[in-house]
């Protein structure tokens, strides 16, 4: 396979016969991948079952972006020419494509909803707070509303905070400058990318990101978010899955195991909050009813606990303060089981939402297990792909409201999320609204009041 930079490419998936006829068009839901921004984990999604499962009323759009050194590299030379955070950049360039040229497709470009997973959500989240809210007069990156299910929010640092990043690349090729970086082939760049984030450590799990350039970031993106520096125009489903972390952290099997691995995903958390943090998830159990594997002692309260940081928690962090600015959120819990998942111990594992929303024919990769089919045809969650379509298109299709009139009968009540922090649990024939425990607002409140070092 030939790598390059040339790659920036746009699907269009329509019905056979469009709405073009009509006025307004059809409502658009652009997608956007995941891969934490060290590479594109859901190309290539075929849009044909969301666009049937709309009973031929979505349009739907799928694009690719630079990441890892492609789009995330920063140096001052990067910033002196206006070259950081390129892969977000691309995001954008990629919705003013769509506010241009989807009439062209019978769709509505003032009809246009994000919907992503895992980073591709965590960046409908980068987006909403992407220049304070007030993007300059000559950007056109439109869209209304967005769907931010298992989001992924990567630390943000400041660029020379990443410059190592860039010192270790020119010197794996030789090169003394980006003049002679952008002479090498692809081949050469992905052969030299070392991706430690710092001197003498190990690679951390995701080592690219975003940096505060003071024009798409001022900081990290929950001060960001205290500071009201976000747009409050726009409606949001936010939510994340129910064991997010089980996919990612090591068997620990003492408190050390677990300091070290947050201590390589985040460098600046002192002792103090690693005790602290330690102590808030000494409740969590070695394993769970259902589980059929042998995990290591503390295997699921590192998983717990990289879940809250990186994913649960900014998505709640998000979810209150829009609430309570104003923004019309809907949150959820992702607790659809699989049995083939949470025998392996994964449970639900972060972006299992995939499947449902695109249903299982139509999403080519995924993290499920190969015998996790439940979302198959016959499969005991087969439900739950239709009632996760139903909300993701009524949503997109009504600009971004769950409570009109015309609510699906095979979807239940979603209530808006508010002071009362209820959220909905998907589950299988049991979705309902519940109550958020203390023990997960105590555990976010924590994780929040760190987030100077988390730099979330």
């Amino acid at each position: 396979m030939e790598y390059g930079e040339d790659c920036l490419f746009i699907d269009v998936y329509t019905p056979s016969k469009t709405a073009a006829e009509s006025e307004c068009g059809l409502p658009v839901m652009v997608w956007l991948q995941g891969g934490a921004f060290v590479q594109l984990f859901n190309p290539n999604y075929n849009g044909t079952g969301i666009v049937e499962a709309s009973g031929g009323n979505m349009i739907v759009v799928s694009f690719n972006y630079r990441v890892g050194p492609y789009g995330f590299l920063a140096t001052d030379e990067l910033k002196e020419e206006g070259n950081l955070n390129i892969g977000l950049h691309d995001q954008r360039f990629a919705l003013s494509w769509v506010h241009k040229h989807i009439e062209a497709f019978g769709g509505d470009p003032e009809n246009v909803t994000l919907f992503g997973t895992s980073v591709g959500a965590g960046s409908v989240l980068l987006q909403t707070v992407a220049y304070g809210g007030s993007p300059p007069e000559e950007d056109t990156a439109h869209w209304n509303a967005g769907i931010a299910p298992a989001a992924y929010l990567p630390s943000v640092y400041e660029v020379s905070d990443l410059e190592y990043q860039y010192q270790t690349l020119l010197a794996a090729t030789s090169c003394s400058n980006l003049h002679c970086l952008r002479s090498l082939d692809s081949d050469t760049i992905q052969a030299a990318n070392n991706a430690t984030l710092f001197p003498g450590e190990p690679v951390a799990l995701f080592p690219y990101g975003p940096v505060i350039d003071h024009k798409l970031f001022t900081d990290n993106p929950q001060a960001m978010l205290q500071a009201g520096n976000f747009s409050h125009e726009r409606s949001l489903i936010i939510g994340s899955s129910h064991t997010e972390g089980t996919l990612f952290v090591p068997l620990a099997n003492k408190t050390a195991d677990i300091d070290a691995f947050l201590r390589l995903q985040f460098p600046a958390l002192t002792e103090a909050d690693l005790d602290a943090a330690n102590s808030l998830y000494s409740t969590v159990p070695h394993t769970f009813p259902g589980v059929n594997v042998t995990k290591s002692s503390l295997f699921y309260k590192v998983a717990a606990m990289y879940g809250d940081v990186s994913f649960t928690c900014p998505t709640l962090k998000f979810t209150s303060v829009l609430s309570e600015s104003g923004v019309d959120v809907y949150y959820f819990r992702d607790s659809i089981i699989d049995p083939t998942e949470l025998a392996a111990g994964y449970i639900v594992p972060h972006t299992w939402e995939v499947q449902a929303i695109w249903g299982p024919e139509y999403a080519i990769n995924y993290v499920a297990l190969p015998g996790a089919k439940s979302y198959d045809v016959g499969g005991g969650n087969r439900h739950a792909v239709l009632e996760v379509q139903d909300f993701w298109i009524r949503f997109a299709t009504s600009g971004g409201s769950l409570n009109s009139s015309k609510n699906s009968t095979q979807t239940p009540v979603w209530s808006r999320y508010n002071d009362g922090q209820q959220r909905l649990r998907l589950q299988t024939n049991a979705s309902t609204m519940e109550q958020i425990s203390q023990t997960e607002v105590d555990r976010c409140a924590y994780w929040t009041s760190i987030a100077s070092r988390t730099l979330i």
